[in-house]
Parts: structure tokens; sequence; C-alpha cells
């Protein structure tokens, strides 16, 4: 009986942190958003005023901002530095990679990403600017789709998940 208890008291919790840990992803998604619009916008005062070279610029921008997304400007700059001949976007898309599999961000946000990365390094300082620009519009319009589906769905997410595992203790008991 004790044992029957305890592994149901189990199942409720674990049932109830994974709906936390979905919940959660809502508010680490919308977190990334604004991170990669303040590192866009570092960036652009790094190209626009400080004038630095591109792998410069984005390793001073990494410098400068949160982890999730200072790794995407650092390995940019990395394999922009490396040696190996990679072009601006190249670097962008390998760092890029991953990123995705360590966010929360979904495709829509990764293709914006992307199409900044094909621009990346290939026109001048005035088209960079506009395209950093025009990215972070972009992103923004991203975050305040993402606040929706986190006010929409958070609390969903966590009551499922405290229900599911209320329902498989009945179920089991």
């Amino acid at each position: 009986m004790f044992f029957k208890l305890l592994g149901g008291i189990l199942v409720i919790f674990s049932c109830s942190a994974i709906g936390f840990y979905v919940a959660a992803s809502y508010n680490y998604r919308l977190k990334t958003l604004k991170n990669l619009q303040i590192a866009l916008a570092m960036l652009e005062t790094e190209i626009n005023y400080s004038l630095s070279p591109l792998p410069e610029a984005l390793k001073n921008t990494a410098k400068k901002i949160e982890k999730d997304v200072s790794d995407l400007f650092e390995k940019t700059a990395s394999y922009l530095s490396g040696g190996e001949g990679y072009t601006a976007g190249e670097a962008w898309e390998m760092a890029l990679s991953n990123l995705s599999q360590n966010a929360c961000l979904r495709d829509n946000d990764l293709e914006i990403l992307s199409a900044f990365g094909q621009y990346l390094g290939i026109t001048d300082r005035d088209d960079q600017i506009k395209n950093i620009k025009l990215t972070r519009d972009l992103l923004k319009q991203q975050e305040v789709l993402a606040l929706e589906e986190k006010k929409k769905n958070e609390k969903v997410c966590r009551y499922l998940g405290v229900l599911t595992g209320i329902m498989v203790f009945l179920l089991l008991y």
C-alpha cells in the first residue's frame, strides 16, 4: 500500500514537472528573442559607429550579451577568423545550427536568422545596417507572437501536467 502511494506521488510529480518544463519553454523562447534583438542592436552599433571589421564586431557583441545568444555570435566570429575560408553567411549558418539545437526557437525564428546570415558581410555598411534593422523588426514581430502564445498556453501546460499525473494516479490506484 505504501509503495503504491509513493509510486502514485512520483507519477504526479513527474507529470507535473513535464508540464512545468513545457511551460518554461515559452518563457525561454521569449527571452531568447529579446536577447537576439539586443545583440543585433549591439552589432549594429559595432558596425555603424565603431567601424569594426565583422569578426571583431561579432566578438565584441558576444562579450556583452547572455550566454545562449553569445554563442551564436562567438562561434560565427571564430569560424570567420579561423582561416578555413568560410564566408560570413556560411559561418553564421554553422553557428545557427548549434543555436537551433539548444534554443526553443521555432522554424519561423530560425528562418529569419538564416535570411539575415545570407546577406551578412557581402554588402556595404549601410546595407548591413538595413539588414540588421529588418531582422530586428521581424524578430520583434515574432516576440509579439511568442508573448501571445505564452499567455495562451503556459497555464494550460502546467495544469495539463498536474491533471495528467492525477489521472494516471487514479487509474493505477
